[in-house]
């Protein structure tokens, strides 16, 4: 009975399956991050247009009003600016985590080639030494039978 095939590298591959399921992980909690702060930014501009179409509603202001209205409207370009500087910081996260990701993947994936080289390597061996083995007791019997 063949012995089975033992990949010198397995406990390597597992760690590094296990970077990748990491790197994963984490790509998918700063994906979730930018969408909530895409969300913030667009609820913060549907106020905006909120307050926008209230003002154009009303033709005749006072001037209180109005300076209320305009800093609001400046408070609220502000927040804007702010949370869309912050959702830029979360798109470069997403993607150099996605590269992390990447180039853990290809490392595994490297692991994953060089085990199926060796299996299949190990296989044609274990095939050839089977074969050797028939070819000797084969030849072996008709020496046998010539006696």
């Amino acid at each position: 009975m063949p012995k089975p095939f033992q990949f010198s590298l397995e406990n390597i591959l597992d760690y590094r399956r296990q970077l990748v399921d990491n790197a994963r992980l984490e790509l998918t909690t700063a994906q979730r991050a930018y969408q909530a702060q895409a969300q913030r930014v667009e609820q913060i501009r549907a106020k905006l247009e909120e307050a926008s179409g209230r003002l154009e509603s009303r033709h005749l202001l006072q001037p209180d009003e109005f300076w209320l209205w305009s800093t609001y409207r400046e408070r609220l370009l502000h927040d804007i600016q702010r949370e869309e500087q912050h959702l830029q910081n979360l798109a470069n996260q997403v993607a150099s985590r996605r590269g992390v990701l990447i180039q853990r993947a290809k490392d595994a994936k490297i692991l994953e080639r060089l085990r199926n080289t060796k299996a299949l390597e190990f296989h044609a061996q274990e095939k050839s030494k089977e074969q050797k083995d028939l070819d000797e007791m084969a030849t072996l019997r008709y020496q046998h039978q010539d006696f």
